[in-house]
């Protein structure tokens, strides 16, 4: 009977064109190279064109049915559906065969992340095909049945798009397309079980449609009533458990699984009910104090409050709303979603802006956008609220962005500026990119038509001249930014990283660098077989042949690691952050074997080479610890070793005994304390430090920023004061973080009410 009716309907010349075309639109996905691999990607797009298209075959075989004379309802309605699914299920089985076949010509396994195939395409494929069927069997006219499939779809779209819109979720959920995890930073993608609850609803959706195609028919049966009814309340019912099993989620619910909730006069904090009293008063302080920053840069803070959802962890937030390690923000609810990531955090500022930003962005979402406000402008949205950040680090965002130019690593800011040219970069180049350009622009031009920009994205409208005269002007004022030498060894060192889309296998080899580093501790052969694979794909990748080496240190092949060091520190010696790593892990081998001579060479080639203010800290300190004696030489080996943090503070505190006016131990043990929350100690033990003239310049900046947080930690703002007047001496963006501590004290915020 299935044959029969699916040469039924390949015999009308209509339908026979349209399923070619339909194959031709699914093979032609594999012109897109990161589609090619069989995964994440490759099944989403096929689930994506099977949603949109492929409810028409499944009408053709309803409408056939139709002209049928009816005898068996239920085993028609079936046959029917079964004829469609064969149709729509070949060209996506055509289509993963070819991408298997392209991805054995290359170093990637095919068979990696293929389970997402029948996780993905196959439970989409069943609805479309039962959904089209009893479409084709309820209607007769070409109009009717365009009309309800687009209805389909709509009605799918909207119900997968609601808790996105008006809830606290960002991974999307859809019976006829599949699901997306979230914003895809994040390269180690897993199938969750939270999936395999959602597609067992989409099987009850299918059934449900089948029985429903059934009684169109004719089948009035009990059996028919029953079956729609029974898989109609078990879709409902799994519906309603969303946020328990993990596909959906509002705003009730998540407030209910944190459970903590604390409030001051500009932000409404959720947060996991077991942060301490402490912890939600320092994440509530830092989070008034950005607000009030960034209020400042949009012109005045819209009326209402921000909520922040704050989650414990990068797996607490993937698995109630998406988004593992990937902060966001929804700016037309004035909400931010952020990981614990410490004091201060490090992104919050910038999550903030989107949220602050909504006022003067396109309705409705309130960002940049075109179309009626639809059509978003990534590079201005994201690049507006780098500007506003304006993160406070080694370098300034223009610093970073000359850096780049000097290594021919800058993007092109005509293309990344386009309303979707922003993803043609790796994202760490493109966000620091476009913000250094926006706020050159706010410099040069004022932050009211910067303001005005946020609209709509359009550069000839508010500034008069097109987007490539005014990059133009920007790389012309990079060329004259100065910059130390390892400044630009920084900017490789942090932009070096290509694309996800743009290195082999990237998604195959996130996995198994996770996998090497839970194997790595415990099964050292097993950590390095799987190492071996990650080598074969990425072969220029240094950071494996350092995984390697540091295992087989942990095995206790020390001359095997030391060779493979070598050979790598010969072969990465014009790159020089990554020569830097190697020669480090060769200090370690060197000293653990007793030669202290080759590690002293090692170190003042590595401070030589000033590769960056912490690789200087790092070898000074440790060249400092081989001219050392007695046990101040002891705690400062101890300090970099595996002990733990206990016993180098013991270590640290006998050598102080020892030798109390030791600038170098005291900027060890201050390290530590500061580590640890000991404010007030920290800042006693470091004005040893500080006090010495003679201590390295960057040993004495870190200095300066340890007692900097710790003075405000112990809440001594004076001190903070004096500290940053003695900043101002240094250059760079360091003067910039030191009064950002002094504006910290300076706030006074309200009384929180729990």
């Amino acid at each position: 009977e299935l044959t029969v009716r699916i040469r039924a309907v390949m015999a009308n010349r209509l339908w026979r064109a349209g399923w070619l075309g339909y194959v031709a639109l699914q093979l032609g996905v594999l012109a897109i190279p990161v589609a090619r691999i069989p995964g994440y990607e490759l099944s989403t797009a096929l689930g994506l064109i099977t949603a949109i298209i492929g409810g028409a075959f499944g009408v053709a075989f309803g409408r056939q049915e139709s002209m049928r004379a009816v005898t068996a309802p239920v085993r028609q309605a079936v046959f029917a559906t079964l004829g469609a699914v064969v149709m729509l299920l070949v060209p996506s089985l055509l289509t993963l065969l070819v991408g298997i076949a392209l991805t054995l010509m290359t170093p990637c396994s095919p068979f990696d992340a293929i389970a997402f195939f029948p996780v993905t395409v196959v439970p989409d494929v069943l609805v479309v095909a039962a959904l089209g069927v009893w479409i084709g069997l309820r209607f007769r006219g070409w109009w009717q049945f365009v009309l309800s499939w687009f209805g389909v779809v709509l009605a799918s779209a909207i119900h997968t798009s609601w808790p996105i819109v008006f809830g606290p979720q960002v991974s999307a959920w859809n019976h006829l397309a599949g699901f997306l995890p979230g914003p895809l930073y994040d390269e180690e993608l897993h199938l969750p079980a939270a999936l395999l609850w959602f597609r067992l609803g989409s099987l009850l959706l299918a059934a449900f449609a089948v029985f429903g195609a059934a009684r169109t028919a004719g089948d009035l049966s009990l059996l028919t009533s029953r079956g729609r009814a029974i898989a109609l309340l078990f879709f409902a019912l799994l519906e309603m458990l969303g946020p328990t099993l993990g596909f959906r989620m509002s705003d009730h619910a998540l407030a209910a699984i944190l459970g903590g909730k604390t409030e001051s006069e500009h932000i409404v904090l959720m947060h996991p009910r077991g942060l301490t009293p402490k912890e939600v008063a320092r994440v509530m302080g830092d989070l008034e104090f950005r607000f009030g920053q960034i209020s400042e840069f949009v012109g005045g803070a819209p009326p209402g409050k921000v909520t922040v959802w704050w989650y414990r962890s990068a797996e607490q937030k993937q698995q109630l709303v998406g988004a593992a390690h990937t902060q966001f923000a929804k700016p037309w609810r004035r909400e931010i979603h952020v990981n614990d990531s410490g004091f201060p955090h490090p992104v919050v500022k910038h999550e903030l802006a989107h949220a602050l930003l909504a006022p003067l962005g396109a309705r409705p979402c309130g960002v940049t956008a075109r179309i009626l406000g639809l059509s978003p402008h990534v590079g201005v949205i994201e690049g507006m609220a780098v500007a506003a950040d304006n993160p406070i680090d080694d370098l300034s965002l223009q610093e970073w962005a000359a850096a780049m130019k000097k290594q021919s690593m800058l993007p092109d800011v005509r293309t990344l500026l386009e309303p979707q040219g922003f993803y043609s970069a790796p994202a760490s180049r493109a966000y620091t990119t476009a913000g250094a350009f926006l706020r050159w622009l706010q410099e040069s031009r004022g932050a009211e038509k910067l303001r005005d920009l946020y609209r709509d994205g359009d550069f000839a409208r508010v500034y008069g001249v097109e987007l490539p005269v005014l990059v133009g002007e920007w790389e012309t004022f990079l060329d004259g930014v100065k910059l130390e030498p390892e400044a630009v060894n920084q900017a490789f060192a942090r932009f070096r990283r290509g694309s996800l889309f743009d290195r082999p296998c990237a998604r195959e080899v996130a996995k198994l660098s996770a996998e090497v580093g839970r194997l790595s501790a415990e099964d050292g052969p097993a950590a390095l077989e799987v190492l071996s694979r990650c080598e074969a794909l990425q072969p220029e990748e240094p950071g494996h042949t350092l995984t390697r080496a540091a295992t087989l240190r942990r095995m206790g092949k020390d001359e095997e690691a030391r060779a493979l060091l070598e050979k790598l520190a010969e072969r990465v010696k014009e790159a020089p952050s990554s020569w830097a790593d190697a020669a480090l892990a060769l200090v370690d081998l060197a000293i653990a074997r007793g030669d202290d001579v080759t590690a002293q060479t090692l170190l003042e080639q590595l401070i030589e080479k000033r590769i960056s203010p912490s690789m200087d800290r790092t070898a000074r300190v440790r060249l400092r610890s081989l001219q050392a004696s007695g046990a101040v030489k002891t705690a400062m080996v101890r300090y970099f070793s595996t002990d733990s943090d206990a016993v180098q503070v013991h270590w640290l505190e006998l050598a102080r005994a020892e030798q109390p006016q030791d600038a170098w131990v005291a900027y060890l043990l201050g390290r530590r304390l500061h580590q640890r929350e000991a404010f007030a100690e920290a800042l006693k033990v470091l004005e040893v430090t500080l006090a010495d003239v003679t201590m390295p310049e960057s040993i004495r900046r870190e200095t300066i920023r340890l007692m900097l947080e710790s003075a405000y930690g112990a809440g001594a703002c004076e001190q903070v004061t004096q500290l940053a007047e003695t900043a101002k001496s240094i250059s760079g963006p360091f003067g910039a973080r030191a009064r950002d501590w002094v504006d910290r004290c300076t706030l006074s915020g309200p009384p929180l009410r729990r």
